[in-house]
């Protein structure tokens, strides 16, 4: 049996040190965090007179008149979505959890079998808001629906709106496979105006 020198343990240790140390720093460099993205700029709500483009005809309202709550169906490759808007007061001291929760509370008195599949924290036109996925039935058919709401300012004042964005559809519908990349998109697309 031959024995390994005194000289050769210590240059085999030297080497494996050296190894893991290029190997630490190789990591290090895979490791480094990449820069976060840049906030979204925050889109005021602003204090014009409210109006909807329908089927390429404009129907704009007097000055002094805003929406405060739109319920409407839209049609996708013949499927139907409902869409509600929502914009509410927000009073001194309220939170974007006490609003979200209030919208929840009301969708549950409207359907007691509601299922929240998934929550989480979005953003809306640059506001922090709060998403939830949900699962119910309509008579005997499941539906499903996303809810999201932010507490947003408003141009030219300090006090902020509640306001609440929310899609249903029948989730049975191929057409309706991708509806809410689609809404999320559309969620997009207020900061961009």
């Amino acid at each position: 049996m031959t024995r390994v020198s005194l000289y050769d343990r210590i240059s085999e240790k030297r080497i494996a040190q050296e190894e893991a140390e290029r190997l630490a720093q190789q990591n290090a460099v895979l490791a480094q965090p990449e820069p976060e993205p840049e906030p979204a700029p925050v889109v005021a709500l602003q204090d014009t007179p409210s109006h909807f483009t329908f089927a390429g005809f404009n129907l704009a309202f007097p000055a002094g008149f805003h929406f405060r709550e739109i319920q409407t169906t839209v049609e996708h490759e013949g499927e139907p979505v409902s869409l509600t808007i929502k914009r509410r007061d927000v009073q001194q001291g309220q939170t974007l959890e006490q609003f979200f929760e209030a919208a929840l509370q009301a969708f549950r008195e409207d359907h007691p079998d509601v299922r929240i599949i998934r929550q989480r924290d979005v953003n809306v036109a640059g506001s922090a808001a709060k998403s939830a996925d949900l699962h119910f039935k309509s008579g005997h058919a499941d539906r499903h629906a996303r809810l999201v709401g932010a507490l947003v300012p408003v141009a030219g004042r300090e006090d902020m709106q509640w306001l609440s964005i929310g899609c249903e559809i029948d989730p049975a519908r191929p057409a309706l496979s991708l509806w809410l990349v689609d809404f999320d998109g559309m969620l997009d697309g207020l900061a961009a105006r």
